[in-house]
């Protein structure tokens, strides 16, 4: 069974870490299946559940 905390800890976490420490910054996730963030950086977030692949192919 993989681990679903190894993601977050390892790519996520210094991410909205680094979002909620400075005002500018913003986050953005694409994750088939597991798009979210924490609340303390949801109003400067955008969490996109699909493909990246295809995600991208739609904004270009």
């Amino acid at each position: 069974m993989r681990n679903k905390l190894n993601t977050p800890v390892i790519i996520k976490f210094p991410f909205w870490q680094y979002t909620a420490e400075d005002p500018k910054a913003f986050y953005v996730c694409v994750n088939k299946g597991e798009a979210y963030c924490p609340r303390d950086v949801a109003d400067r977030s955008l969490c996109i559940d699909g493909d990246i692949r295809e995600v991208l192919e739609k904004l270009f």
